[in-house]
């Protein structure tokens, strides 16, 4: 009986050591599968016009001869890259190129698209001129912790597009005279140079990529904790005085970002 059990335990031993590599690498080559698939895709519509159709799960499945899981696995990919898009009924579409953003040299929303020639739409989402912050944007317009402030909600799109959630904390005495409507053929940093008496001549900024929260995900038309680029900023008059704090909430898959330096020579 010992003999036939130490039998048994070998051979399952023997029968695991072989078994286990065979289902890891098989594994492994479905994964590999979706994303060579993916890859193979994505150079083809770089060949294609913004807004064609693709062929259906069904045809693609036929071509790689894969099943639709693996297909829908590879339109996922590309989908949250934003190459495609996905609707139900339609199709998956090609998207159009992302739009860049320039990090550096930074200029204001506005300014840094209409040097590109890219046209876009601002559409107000809320104008609160008494809404009670967060204790760091208090602090960052140096204000006491029982103030209130002028709080501007917007969305930006390219093309019918949303690109980015952009947020505004107003100081006070700005924020009761500011009119969300002033910044809908002007620039915000315009307008509030002009209610302030100066133009804006400093900023400091934060960039980091976020778990999108359920607050920022809806507006921007995506799932709460998928990632987005968040710019955090605050921007000062020629004498020190904060005029607004701003957080930009950008899509990612729509949104590029590109910076450009010169480095000084070493000796």
């Amino acid at each position: 009986m010992t003999i036939s059990l130490s039998i048994v335990i070998w051979t399952l031993f023997i029968h695991c050591s072989y078994i286990e590599p065979v289902l890891a690498y098989r594994s492994m080559a479905r994964e590999a599968r979706y994303l060579h698939i993916c890859e193979a895709l994505q150079h083809q519509i770089e060949t294609l016009r913004p807004n064609t159709l693709l062929p259906s799960e069904h045809d693609l499945a036929g071509r790689f001869g894969v099943s639709r899981v693996t297909i829908r696995r590879a339109l996922g990919l590309l989908e949250r890259s934003g190459v495609v898009s996905r609707q139900r009924g339609r199709g998956t579409t090609v998207n159009p190129p992302k739009i860049t953003r320039w990090l550096s040299p930074m200029h204001p929303f506005e300014e840094d698209l209409r040097r590109q020639g890219i046209k876009f739409e601002t559409r107000i989402l809320q104008y609160a001129p008494r809404h009670n912050p967060s204790d760091a944007v208090l602090e960052s317009l140096r204000l006491s912790r029982d103030a209130s402030v002028g709080f501007l909600s917007m969305l930006r799109l390219v093309d019918d597009r949303i690109i980015c959630l952009d947020r505004r904390y107003l100081p006070p005495d700005i924020a009761a005279r500011f009119d969300p409507q002033m910044i809908l053929e002007r620039p915000v940093a315009d307008v509030l140079g002009e209610l302030s008496g100066s133009a804006i001549s400093a900023a400091h900024w934060t960039t980091e990529i976020v778990a999108a929260p359920r607050e920022v995900a809806a507006p921007l038309g995506i799932t709460p904790g998928v990632l987005i680029l968040i710019n955090t900023g605050t921007e000062y008059l020629p004498s020190g005085t904060p005029i607004q704090v701003n957080t930009m909430s950008y899509r990612i898959d729509r949104v590029r970002f590109q910076f450009a330096a010169n480095y000084a020579a070493t000796s």
